[in-house]
């Protein structure tokens, strides 16, 4: 199992510091979010060089920059650009936001124009472009996901913890419309719970650290994953309030290490 670590809870670290925290807390990588308030920003662009370089003498793989990006403008150039000058592989690509009050069709459309000129940047320089399922998104699922690549030569990101957020799909289910594990580029990993909200009737679903569980089946995903044939990484988000949020990736990642040596949970359904 190879495990990034998405860096959005260190906020602006200089690179050094970042990675060598990220190897103390037994990381294999980082998945590096590019993004303002962050150690690399979009207009810093230029630190990625930096920043995977004190990655990898620290033993770490820069294998994922994850972006706010969503169509081939300026910044695109600039940002893909750099990624490729420092050597990493894949890059997230943004959300492309669902907005009720809109007509659906033609965002889509847009959705659709704007993505295919980003992956075509993105090829240009090298780099392959991965699309997250996410919620709130034209893209929360991977039958919705598939709708919005058409046809793309891109991977995707299924992140079972965001789709969670819009009740839940079934993990075989999204490998059998992606196209099967080889179309997957990265594998978000982290948990929600729900919980009663304040109105009456009312449901909230939170964050939670991965090691207290919740209502994604990880010990059934993470060997299922392996079984299809699986290989590439996961990327372990720490989206949960925590005081000290290195300490909550060293629990997460021996809890997500530590399934792989349990006895299997298996299901019934296939």
């Amino acid at each position: 199992m190879h495990v990034l670590v998405l860096t959005k809870p260190f906020g602006a670290l200089p690179p050094g510091e970042l990675a060598a925290r990220l190897a103390e807390a037994g990381a294999d990588g980082a998945d590096l979010l590019v993004r303002d308030g962050q150690t690399v920003t979009p207009s810093t662009s230029r630190r990625l060089a930096k920043t995977v370089r004190a990655l990898r003498a620290n033993g770490l793989d820069p294998g994922l920059v994850s972006t706010d990006l969503t169509s081939a403008d300026g910044e695109a150039e600039r940002v893909i650009g750099h990624c490729a000058e420092a050597g990493v592989p894949l890059m997230r690509a943004g959300f492309y936001r669902y907005d009720a009050g809109l007509d659906h069709a033609s965002e889509l459309n847009r959705a659709r124009r704007d993505f295919a000129g980003l992956a075509e940047l993105a090829a240009r320089h090298g780099v392959r472009l991965v699309l997250a399922l996410h919620h709130g998104t034209l893209h929360p699922s991977a039958a919705h996901a598939v709708r919005l690549l058409a046809g793309a030569d891109v991977l995707v990101h299924p992140d079972p913890g965001n789709q969670a957020k819009e009740g839940s799909e079934d993990w075989r289910l999204t490998l059998d419309v992606l196209g099967g594990p080889e179309r997957v580029g990265c594998v978000g990993v982290k948990n929600a719970v729900w919980r009663p909200g304040e109105a009456r009737g009312s449901w909230n679903c939170d964050w939670q650290p991965l090691a207290d569980g919740g209502v994604v089946p990880w010990p059934t995903i993470l060997p299922g994953l392996t079984d299809l044939g699986y290989t590439g990484p996961f990327s372990l988000h720490v989206h949960y309030p925590t005081d000290d949020p290195f300490a909550a990736v060293r629990r997460d990642l021996g809890y997500l290490r530590g399934l792989r040596s349990e006895p299997r949970i298996t299901s019934s359904a296939r």
